[in-house]
């Protein structure tokens, strides 16, 4: 039997891949300084549409803690505020030998589960404090001393990230704003030094600090230099290998903007970057090359082509020190200073309670401190008492917007093989598949019935079952009745429809499975997964509707909150049924902690609780029992 599992994966990669063709061609057109300067200005002009900090800044507050001392170099526990009652914990490193002014590294670390407190961190950041940088090694929100669900430990960092990202989504925020304010903040306190020279200041991260280096270099005019570490490839590459990755990785809007995971330095050229990555990475080092070449193609014409390098190690994903070492000369040279040796030393090393800046080794312990959760309520909460009352008709303009939904056609079709239930009842299924995109089988619609069919009858009405997982398994044995002809519908990403790629695990709502990376697509590309989803029901609406003056709908679970958006949508369904449905978008919010499947990200919609809840729209359709 054919299934069409792997249909959403090819459904984005075409976009992606287009993107990454037409820009490919676009950079090889450029000739002059002029045409690069130009370029320049237009990425900076659309990550300014990506990202969003606070207005204003709230007092830094720093606090030191405590104080160590390390071969070669003197260290300082430090505490700061990012945002008000939000505290970022940190290590603030001075190198021995006394200078008037000194350049500064912003150190942020990746995906480890203590933060900055990783050997390899621990090392690389007192490794260049010893070179003669004052370096301020920083925990992400989630890590090291940072964790939001300590209650909940071992829930892994990741998980943390993903939990958090999804909550703020719904917000109209984003995951990789909260962490790259937290560095723009750790610039603000390194600039705060008087013996910190302005004028020498970079950022350096490997993996999700890879990452962050990235992000803070783009939006950050005051870095001299950044050297990101096995996070570079292109976005192209990582879901043409199928790999899904942490929430703040996948940048909003930036492939609908045109752009690629590289124009992120870009954005801040000619000023020096190193990219670094590792022969065995699962981020793909033909996308490393790849970025290094067009990056050296524009600093070339900018007549700074010695001011991007590469250094591709020989090991898998980390920080080993062949990175380490490169990037210690690299940040030497640009800094002015003399690297004393090409190799490390070593740096020591104590147990990670000693290197605490809190005194519980947690910063939900402060006075006043909240966690993120509590700033996402805050937030949730201001908007849902600034809404107004909407029309059906202006709930129906802002959910088609949001979604990107336009008119909806008939959609072509292809006759599958049928399915029978049950031999010797001869209970049959026949088979649809509803080509929603451009010769793609987006979805498939059952029919169940005693007869052998395969055509779409005419009926007096229709029941159309929208499931939470799989049609088939969720109707069982039901078949027609004297009321209805019964359909099922597999929408894009459930039942026959269920993707076969970014699945190590094949756990539906786990993070990093396929409906969270097919989710961060739509909203890299601006293709909103639930919208397609949307348009699958309203397709197969239209569909049955040329045989049928009157079709009735039946959701349960997740497929609730698509078909409930399909029936405020569309006045050719009559009614809906909602079994065990998602109760809210606010619900997704409220719990610490959600059920994943009450908050499976394909459920919800940018910004949306700024508008209306799903009250809002159940309000508006007939609702049935």
């Amino acid at each position: 039997m054919i299934t069409f599992g792997n249909s959403v994966q090819e459904f984005y990669l075409r976009t992606i891949r287009k993107n990454y063709k037409d820009r490919k061609k676009r950079l090889a057109s450029f000739k002059t300084k002029e045409d690069v300067l130009n370029y320049v200005a237009e990425i900076r002009e659309k990550i300014k549409k990506i990202f969003q900090f606070p207005a204003e800044k709230c007092p830094l507050d720093m606090q030191v803690t405590g104080e160590l001392d390390f071969p070669g170099c003197h260290m300082k526990k430090v505490l700061y505020h990012s945002r008000e009652n939000y505290t970022v914990t940190g290590s603030l490193i001075y190198p021995a030998q006394k200078a008037e002014k000194y350049p500064a590294i912003l150190f942020v670390c990746g995906h480890s589960e203590n933060g900055r407190l990783r050997d390899m961190y621990q090392t690389a950041a007192r490794q260049l404090a010893s070179r003669g940088f004052v370096v301020l090694s920083i925990d992400p929100v989630g890590q090291g001393e940072r964790h939001q669900f300590p209650e909940l430990r071992p829930m892994g960092c990741c998980n943390e990230h993903n939990i958090l990202g999804k909550q703020l989504l719904l917000t109209g925020d984003w995951f990789g704003n909260w962490r790259t304010y937290d560095g723009i903040r750790g610039i603000d306190l390194l600039l705060s030094l008087p013996e910190v020279d302005p004028a020498r200041i970079g950022v350096m991260g490997t993996s999700g600090g890879g990452t962050l280096t990235t992000l803070i270099s783009a939006v950050e005019d005051r870095l001299a230099f950044a050297a990101p570490s096995c996070y570079i490839t292109s976005w192209y590459r990582n879901v043409e290998n199928e790999l899904p990755a942490d929430i703040e990785q996948m940048v909003p809007r930036a492939i609908e903007l045109g752009m690629e995971m590289v124009d992120l330095l870009v954005a801040g050229a000619p000023r020096p970057r190193l990219i670094l990555g590792e022969k065995n990475d699962f981020f793909d080092p033909r996308g490393t090359k790849e970025a290094y070449e067009e990056l050296k193609q524009l600093y070339t014409l900018l007549g700074k082509g010695d001011d991007v390098e590469l250094f591709i190690g020989p090991g898998s994903h980390s920080l080993a020190q062949p990175l380490r070492e490169t990037a210690y000369d690299f940040f030497c040279r640009h800094a002015g200073l003399v690297n004393p040796s090409k190799k490390e030393t070593d740096p020591g090393r104590i147990v990670d309670e000693e290197l605490f800046a809190t005194p519980t080794g947690n910063v939900l312990s402060l006075p006043g401190e909240k966690r993120l959760h509590d700033l996402i309520l805050e937030r949730a909460a201001a908007q849902k008492a600034a809404r107004r009352k909407y029309t059906k008709e202006e709930i129906r303009s802002i959910l088609k917007q949001k979604l990107g939904l336009g008119d909806v056609s008939v959609p072509e079709f292809r006759v599958l093989r049928v399915q029978v239930l049950d031999a010797p009842t001869a209970n049959w299924v026949s088979r649809f598949g509803l080509k929603t995109e451009d010769e793609l089988v987006m979805s498939v619609l059952h029919r169940r019935s005693k007869d052998l069919l395969y055509h779409i009858e005419e009926a007096k009405a229709i029941n159309l079952f929208i499931p939470h997982l799989d049609a088939n398994k969720e109707l069982g044995m039901r078949q027609d009745t004297e009321e209805y002809a019964l359909y099922g519908l597999d929408y894009r990403g459930v039942g026959e429809c269920t993707p076969t790629t970014c699945s190590p695990w094949c756990n539906f709502f786990a993070q990093y499975e396929y409906d969270f990376h097919f989710t961060c697509l739509g909203e890299m590309t601006g293709i909103s997964y639930l919208g397609g989803r949307v348009k699958d029901i309203l397709s197969a609406v239209e569909l049955l509707s040329q045989n049928c003056p009157e079709i009735h709908l039946e959701a349960q679970g997740q497929g609730s909150v698509p078909a409930l958006i399909a029936a405020v949508l569309s006045d050719k369904i009559k009614s809906i049924c909602l079994r065990d449905p998602i109760e809210s978008w606010e619900s997704m919010v409220q719990p610490l902690v959600p059920e994943p499947e009450k908050s499976a990200r394909a459920c919800m919609i940018d910004g949306i609780l700024q508008d209306f809840d799903l009250e809002e729209l159940k309000e508006l359709v007939v609702i049935k029992k």
